[in-house]
């Protein structure tokens, strides 16, 4: 960590590289030590050098093409006949219903991407005693 500190701060001293770009490679090195699965960290590593490598051609254009790949993947993917972007993906027919969630005992209903034959979890009021 010290030897890493001494490089960077020579390297931006001799002008070789910003101090934003020091600060993101430190960044980024911290971040790949918070995936906790093993085999999860070894893929997105390879993303990552699948990102790199179209930056590298295409710049900011080949990044963002990579991303836009990335998320039609991704939108692709079903888990037990669920999408894999499920909040997101099928918008909702309840507005606001992904992003900001209602406290639990108000949460009536199960969410419209799992199909269930009963729509609601309960009767009306979860909690007739509160009201």
């Amino acid at each position: 960590m010290f030897g890493a500190l001494i490089l960077g701060d020579a390297a931006v001293s001799a002008n070789i590289v910003s101090p934003i770009l020091v600060i993101i490679v430190a960044l980024t090195g911290i971040t790949a030590f918070a995936v906790p699965d093993y085999s999860l960290s070894f893929h997105i590593r390879l993303i990552r050098f699948v990102y790199i490598i179209m930056g590298y051609f295409a710049g900011f254009l080949g990044i963002a093409f990579c991303f836009v790949f990335h998320l039609t993947a991704l939108a692709h993917i079903n888990s037990f006949g669920v999408s894999y972007l499920s909040p997101f993906s099928p918008v909702s027919k309840n507005p606001g219903s992904e992003y900001f969630l209602p406290p639990l005992w108000k949460r009536e209903k199960r969410r419209e991407f799992l199909n269930t034959k009963k729509p609601f979890k309960e009767d009306h009021i979860s909690r007739k005693w509160k009201y």
